[in-house]
């Protein structure tokens, strides 16, 4: 009778020496795909933000199809500013705002979906996803603030009308806008993005810094871009109206962009 003997195999474990090399290799890795990561996140964010503002154009120039050619209302908190002779006396039509501020309409609006859904271009998107900057982390639900001489806040030349914008490509609409005044992650854009004329050296609002030191921003042709700022403290302003008189080549950048008679 003959006996089979069946060898057992010795498990072998991984040394201390291969355990770090292999720790080494997942970290080199990671160290690797990390900035691809971030730079493809970053690439989205900025296709879904131009898509949102190329939209939002869209929704402006049905608005004003629909009423008389007037330009939606940019300052979620009008006032009355007919009588200092920067803005015509229009119909209601054209001081009802893109999205509704708490300042007139209540409570219950400024940083809610209530306040966008009743305000005057909602009904063209039927979507609340399209008034916020997919690069915006904070809570708020409108990342945009609307060009003040496009029927906003009247700090300098402000029309109402679409048929009076001249070059429609330099005519930027919309922008990245970070309003901390409200709250930085509570707040909403109280209103529309104060941009003065040149040769003013002011910054008004505060740009969002939500595509890595740059900020979208859409043109009333409906076209929509990135605008790269060159100094960091273009993105930290601590105060409005900041005097930039130093080195305004940021704030020349989007003064070219507003309207008006610097472009016209």
């Amino acid at each position: 009778m003959s006996v089979h003997v069946t060898a057992v195999k010795k498990r072998v474990a991984f040394t201390l020496v291969e355990l770090l090399v292999v720790i080494a290799i997942i970290a080199l890795l990671i160290a690797i795909l990390l900035p691809v990561l971030k730079k493809a996140k970053e690439a989205a964010n900025r296709t879904i933000c131009l898509s949102n503002l190329r939209q939002l154009v869209m929704a402006y120039h049905l608005y004003a199809g629909d009423n008389k050619n007037f330009i939606p209302m940019g300052w979620p908190d009008p006032s009355d500013q007919t009588g200092n002779g920067l803005r015509e006396a229009p119909p209601a039509t054209a001081f009802y705002p893109w999205f509704l501020g708490t300042q007139i309409y209540g409570a219950g609006y400024g940083n809610t979906e209530l306040a966008i859904k009743k305000g005057s271009v909602y009904k063209y998107l039927n979507s609340i996803k399209v008034f916020k900057c997919a690069g915006d982390t904070g809570l708020r639900l409108v990342s945009y603030g609307q060009n003040c001489y496009l029927n906003g806040e009247t700090f300098g030349p402000t029309i109402n009308k679409a048929s009076k914008i001249k070059h429609s490509a330099l005519t930027y609409l919309h922008i990245d806008e970070h309003d901390f005044r409200g709250g930085d992650e509570f707040g909403y854009n109280l209103g529309s993005f104060a941009i003065r004329p040149m040769p003013d050296t002011r910054w008004v609002d505060y740009v969002g810094n939500f595509h890595g030191m740059a900020s979208g921003v859409s043109f009333w042709d409906g076209h929509a871009d990135i605008i790269k700022w060159d100094l960091r403290t273009t993105i930290f302003f601590s105060a409005n109206d900041t005097d930039v008189s130093g080195d305004p080549r940021d704030l020349r950048k989007i003064q070219k962009l507003r309207g008006g008679v610097e472009v016209d």
